[in-house]
């Protein structure tokens, strides 16, 4: 755990602690998907389809409206938020933040709860439908940890992806954006992530989604779903105890589970 997060989420290092970002310069993007299939390719994913979010599926390159129709390519993946939703609202610790940037999820630790599905303001995050696991881009966080970049940024044939440590990333988008009078995205959304993009257009433009500056921003998790976890068996009995002895540890963490917005 640490501080800066209130003991609400936990926390660990692959490297040297300094927070590295991912740049998507939506500019020079041309829509080939490289990064889609080299993601599933380093991760032994099946090649299934690159149209939505699943187990084998953590990017979407889209075009915001009807493909062939507009030049404007939007990356959709874990943006791996500086104060990750996700990881405040499982009740198993099964998602950790690691100082370098990758938000990652612990296949073994999940319990297949739902809760991090409902409350990613990005809708990124899958639940396979065999192993009943949550998952999501990790930012490669292995090769993170040996110093090297993302395998979608190594595969990307037009240099529209970029990695490096935040203040070298940030400063990039913030001159690139200057360059073709657009704007950067990721930067404040829920409290700052680790994904910047450049935009030549607005947000909306690129179908991105409107996400608040706030840190933690109130969850979407349907209540109905949280009280039927606590009076069935749903998840398990290990899950479930697993979930009560933290919640006695950390209750700051049930705080923002049932009353999100007095987190």
């Amino acid at each position: 755990m640490n501080e800066k997060y209130g003991n609400l989420i936990p926390t660990g290092r692959l490297l040297d602690g300094k927070p590295r970002t991912i740049l998507f310069d939506a500019t020079k993007c041309i829509g080939c998907r490289q990064c889609v299939h080299a993601c599933k390719d380093w991760h032994d994913h099946p090649r299934t389809s690159v149209y939505a979010f699943s187990s084998s599926n953590w990017i979407q390159i889209d075009p915001p409206v009807l493909e062939g129709l507009s030049p404007l390519w939007a990356r959709n993946s874990c943006m791996h938020c500086e104060y990750p939703m996700c990881a405040a609202v499982c009740p198993v610790e099964a998602i950790t933040k690691y100082d370098e940037g990758p938000v990652v999820i612990d296949p073994v630790k999940c319990i297949g709860c739902e809760y991090c599905v409902y409350a990613c303001p990005w809708g990124v995050i899958s639940k396979d439908e065999v192993t009943h696991k949550a998952s999501k881009c990790t930012m490669c966080a292995p090769r993170v940890s040996e110093d090297k970049s993302p395998f979608c940024v190594v595969a990307c044939p037009v240099g529209a992806l970029d990695f490096g440590l935040e203040e070298d990333m940030t400063a990039k988008a913030h001159a690139r954006a200057g360059e073709v009078g657009g704007e950067t995205y990721g930067e404040n959304e829920a409290g700052g992530t680790q994904v910047v993009m450049v935009l030549k257009e607005s947000k909306a433009a690129y179908g991105l989604k409107f996400v608040l500056p706030n840190k933690y921003p109130a969850h979407k998790i349907p209540l109905a779903l949280m009280l039927k976890d606590l009076f069935t068996p749903r998840c398990g009995v290990a899950g479930k105890l697993r979930a009560l002895y933290l919640a006695v540890v950390h209750p700051k963490r049930l705080l923002y589970r049932y009353w999100p917005r007095r987190a």
